[in-house]
């Protein structure tokens, strides 16, 4: 089975749950277990192998969603080109202009990612007038430059790029970043 396999096949109500998550040699193996979409008086256990998992927070849990995507905000960091935009100037409202960054991070990332992994700055050094605002993701930079733009003067420079490839793997709240998987069924007696 395919993992695009069992995400097509799981839904909602088969009371879906990682039962556990571990390290392997080289692998990050997650245990997910549901009622069986053929037979809901049967179980089904899937141990999800893992390679190239930069990033996870996949714990013990009820799952009512499954969803392996390619194109998603928590990918970004992985697949994306980084940047990281400078200001010099000071801004009419220090604690105004966070709180309009507040709003747009929240806006591309609905609490996926905290804004303290990209923004770099907070009202007492924007008050100073210059220095490094925020560094991440190309699209995330471009966005925080939308809402700066005539508040502030800035520079955005070219950091660095990622590998890339990555794609994620959603159960509900948690995840796990990944580049390839294999999934293998286990018979539950």
């Amino acid at each position: 089975m395919t993992l695009e396999e069992l995400c097509h096949g799981f839904y909602e109500d088969l009371n879906g749950r990682i039962v556990t998550v571990g390290l392997a040699l080289d692998s990050y193996n997650v245990f997910f277990e549901c009622d069986d979409w053929n037979d809901s008086d049967w179980r089904r256990r899937f141990e999800l192998v893992f390679n190239d998992v930069p990033e996870s927070t996949a714990t013990p849990s009820a799952s009512e969603s499954l969803a392996a995507v390619a194109d998603h905000p928590i990918l970004w960091q992985h697949n994306e080109e980084h940047t990281a935009i400078f200001f010099s100037s000071t801004p009419a409202n220090p604690m105004e202009l966070m709180g309009l960054l507040y709003e747009v991070h929240e806006r591309l990332f609905a609490g996926w990612r905290r804004m303290g992994e990209y923004l770099h700055a907070d009202s007492t050094l924007l008050a100073g007038g210059h220095g490094l605002l925020a560094q991440g993701p190309r699209s995330v930079i471009a966005e925080y430059s939308k809402a700066i733009d005539g508040q502030l003067r800035y520079t955005v420079i070219p950091c660095h790029t990622p590998r890339g490839g990555y794609r994620v793997i959603l159960f509900d709240e948690c995840y796990v970043v990944f580049r390839d998987v294999k999934v293998v069924e286990h018979i539950i007696a």
